[in-house]
């Protein structure tokens, strides 16, 4: 599915000894009480992540969700928005999920001419994209129906039993960790995916590592950070 998505992504090495467990973080989409896919995440700047930076203003630049325009042949971003009318977070989860996914799955190598390229959402309505991209065009999305950016991460991670790279989109709700992946229009709890292991995460106001295990100091702990 993917190849890699390491030039966006700090080495694990770089974690350093100033970074501490995200629940000790009071803002910016903290772990919510959650352990992701069964992980410890470790908050990091957005600075390590210039990739992402970079696409936030992109997507400043050339914003989709204006009233005239038109997402494909049947639906504009007004039809879309109507459609959302009334419907309760976790219906909104699955109407956002689905209607993206309609979307063809394109390589960022035959789209951009580049290993890893992570789309805006302008860019993904001409060309379309790989998973990264609709996780991004979904969190932008949502962001605009009303989901809170905290509420929300955009995750990069390994799929072991397909052995390949893969993101998805985790919406924090009702204390639990729905994922809204490309690959299925079914959204649901994290615990349902356990051959998903999460790298690090992403929403506009930080950047999380995940590792697996638990944090340093606590009882039998490895007290290792990524």
């Amino acid at each position: 599915l993917l190849t890699g998505m390491g030039a966006l992504a700090a080495p694990a090495a770089a974690q350093g000894p100033g970074a501490a467990p995200a629940a000790a973080s009071p803002a910016g989409g903290a772990s919510h009480g959650i352990r992701l896919f069964g992980t410890v995440e470790f908050r990091r700047p957005l600075s390590t992540l210039p990739g992402w930076l970079d696409v936030l203003e992109r997507n400043a630049a050339s914003p989709i969700f204006r009233p005239d325009k038109q997402f494909n042949r049947s639906t504009s971003w007004t039809q879309l928005r109507q459609r959302a009318e009334g419907k309760s977070p976790r219906e909104l989860l699955r109407l956002v999920n689905s209607f993206w996914n309609s979307w063809p799955y394109r390589e960022d190598q035959a789209n951009w001419g580049k290993q890893d390229y992570w789309a805006a959402p302008a860019q993904f309505l001409k060309k379309s994209g790989d998973c990264e991209d609709y996780a991004i065009v979904k969190y932008f999305t949502l962001k605009e129906l009303g989901i809170a950016p905290d509420s929300m991460r955009i995750v990069i991670l390994r799929d072991t039993i397909r052995n390949l790279a893969h993101a998805v989109l985790v919406v924090y709700l009702d204390d639990e960790a729905y994922v809204l992946d490309n690959l299925s229009n079914v959204v649901q709890p994290h615990t349902r995916l356990r051959n998903y292991s999460p790298q690090y995460s992403v929403n506009e106001h930080g950047r999380w590592t995940h590792i697996r295990g638990r944090p340093a100091g606590a009882a039998g702990g490895r007290g290792k950070t990524p």
